[in-house]
């Protein structure tokens, strides 16, 4: 596979790619000019201003043909060609890095031999969701899952669950029910990675809970989520609905200059906070 590039007029950047889905070239993508802004719960996003911005296109057919191939886009797109790069992908051999929750857990691919016998592996194949073990509130809320609260025999609810991860290490810790809640169909990914752990008592369910989507009629002795501070706000009337008597709430995905807010909405829906953990600027917390 050959990737070029061209750069063109951004304001011209919509027309163009329609003219090439006219002309069936359709492998086209570009970087948005992006600004990481924060916002009052979080990090944000705004477009920056540009005048010009690079496309790149991907050439899969036969390499004696790319010259013509690149004139002809040229000649489309009144632009000329300013790399070629051959790129040879294949995803087969992709291998998940390992990631060391703690001293007695790590998060690997199915295939990787943890040597040390004092060390438990939860297999995982990562396909896109979010929730993989990278991200610091992950790994965090994976380290007090496994190592920090009981779940023995209790029932979970995950909401906002991606690629399932959490939900995975609470079964696998004891928990004898998780009901795994995403907005997105991520069934496949994370019966996937229930499969490889042994774990069958994770039911995933898809849609959107507060419009009505979803129907849950069971209640919970601990509840996550960890989706940012204003889907915490958003989701309380729901949290407290489906909450057991003396049951648990985790709250992740929260900045440092959000959570005195945040901590103040769960209060108010009669909570109190009981632990806090922080790495870097995100935040989890433990309420009850």
């Amino acid at each position: 596979m050959y990737i070029l590039t061209y750069n063109v007029n951004f304001r011209n950047l919509d027309e163009i790619i329609e003219l090439l889905q006219i002309n069936d070239i359709f492998n086209v993508f570009y970087e948005s000019p992006l600004e990481i802004t924060t916002d009052e719960y979080g990090y944000s996003y705004l477009e920056k201003e540009v005048s010009t911005i690079d496309i790149k296109i991907a050439y899969d057919e036969e390499v004696d043909n790319l010259n013509i191939f690149k004139d002809k886009i040229s000649s489309l797109i009144n632009s000329e060609c300013i790399s070629v790069e051959e790129a040879n992908y294949n995803y087969e051999t992709y291998d998940f890095p390992s990631i060391s929750i703690n001293d007695n857990w790590v998060l690997a691919s199915p295939d990787e031999d943890i040597c040390d016998k004092n060390i438990h592996k939860i297999s995982f194949i990562s396909q896109g969701a979010f929730g993989t073990g990278l991200h610091e509130t992950t790994k965090d809320l994976l380290n007090i899952i496994l190592t920090k609260i009981d779940l023995c025999d209790k029932k979970v609810l995950d909401i906002g669950t991606g690629s399932g991860i959490l939900s995975i290490a609470s079964a696998i810790i004891g928990a004898s029910k998780v009901t795994a809640l995403d907005i997105r169909d991520v069934r496949e990914e994370v019966e996937l990675n229930s499969s490889l752990n042994g774990i069958y008592n994770i039911e995933t369910l898809v849609g959107d809970a507060l419009k009505g989507e979803v129907k849950i009629e069971e209640n919970y002795d601990w509840i996550y989520i960890n989706i940012g501070g204003e889907e915490t706000e958003l989701f309380m009337d729901f949290i407290k609905e489906h909450l057991l008597p003396g049951g648990k709430l985790l709250v992740s995905g929260l900045v440092e200059w959000s959570f005195d807010k945040v901590k103040s909405i769960v209060e108010s829906h009669g909570f109190k906070l009981t632990d806090k953990y922080q790495s870097n600027e995100w935040i989890t917390a433990i309420f009850n």
